[in-house]
C-alpha cells in the first residue's frame, strides 16, 4: 500500500475548493463582460480584447477573468507540490505548472489595441497569452504520474490527461470553426481551466485521512 500523505489542513482544502471556481469564473466574466462592451461578438472577438485597454472596465475583466483564474491554477499546483513533498516525490511537472499558473495571471496585462504591437503592452500580453500554453502541455504527463503515486483512481488520471491534451485537438477547430475564431479560443481556455479543476478535485480526494492505493 502506499500512502497519499497528510491530510490537508483546513487553509490547505480551502486553497483546493477555490481551484475548482476558475472555469466558472472565467466564463462567468466573459458573459458579464461581454454584455457590457456594445457590439461585441463571442464568435469573432478574442478574449483579450474584453480586457483591452480601451475595453470599458477592463480592468476588472482582466482582473476577475484572467488574474484571479491564473492564481487559481497556481495555488492548486502548489498543493500538488506540496502533496509530493509529502510523499517524497516532488516534480518538476508540478513546479512546471506553478509556473504556467502565474503566467497565465499575466495574461491580465491589458493589450493596446490601438497600436497593436508597437506598443510594449501588447507584445507583454501576447506572450503571456501564447507561450505558457506550451509548458501547460509538457507537465501534464508528469502531474498525472504524481496524481497516481498519491493514490487517484486510474479513471480519474486518465480523464486528467485527457482534459490536459484535448486543446490541442481543439486548436484544430480554428480550421473548421473559420467563421467562428472566438468560439475555439474560449473552448481551449475553459478546457484548461477545468482540467485543473479537475486536478484540485482529484486531489482533495486523494488527500484525505487513510486515502491509498495497492
Amino acid at each position: 500500500m502506499i500512502s497519499a500523505g497528510k491530510s490537508p489542513s483546513p487553509c490547505r482544502r480551502e486553497l483546493l475548493a477555490a481551484g475548482l471556481c476558475g472555469a466558472p469564473l472565467f466564463v462567468l466574466s466573459v458573459i458579464v463582460f461581454g454584455l457590457l462592451n456594445p457590439g461585441y461578438s463571442h464568435a469573432h472577438r478574442a478574449v483579450s480584447r474584453l480586457g483591452g485597454m480601451d475595453a470599458p472596465l477592463f480592468w476588472a475583466f482582466d482582473l476577475i477573468g484572467l488574474f484571479v483564474p491564473g492564481l487559481l491554477i497556481a495555488g492548486v499546483a502548489i498543493e500538488l507540490r506540496r502533496a509530493e513533498r509529502d510523499a517524497g516525490v516532488v516534480t518538476w511537472s508540478s513546479a512546471g505548472l506553478v509556473w504556467f499558473g502565474f503566467m497565465h495571471a499575466l495574461t491580465a496585462i491589458p493589450a493596446d489595441f490601438q497600436r497593436m504591437f508597437k506598443s510594449p503592452w501588447t507584445w507583454a500580453h501576447a506572450f503571456f497569452a501564447i507561450v505558457p500554453a506550451f509548458l501547460f502541455f509538457l507537465v501534464i504527463h508528469g502531474c498525472g504520474r504524481s496524481l497516481s503515486v498519491l493514490g487517484a483512481p486510474r479513471w480519474r488520471v486518465r480523464v486528467f490527461r485527457v482534459l490536459g491534451y484535448l486543446p490541442i485537438a481543439e486548436f484544430l477547430l480554428y480550421g473548421v470553426l473559420t467563421d467562428s475564431p472566438g468560439l475555439v479560443q474560449r473552448l481551449m481556455i475553459v478546457t484548461i481551466l477545468a482540467c485543473v479543476g479537475w486536478l484540485s478535485w482529484t486531489l482533495m480526494g486523494v488527500l484525505q485521512p487513510g486515502s491509498s492505493r495497492s
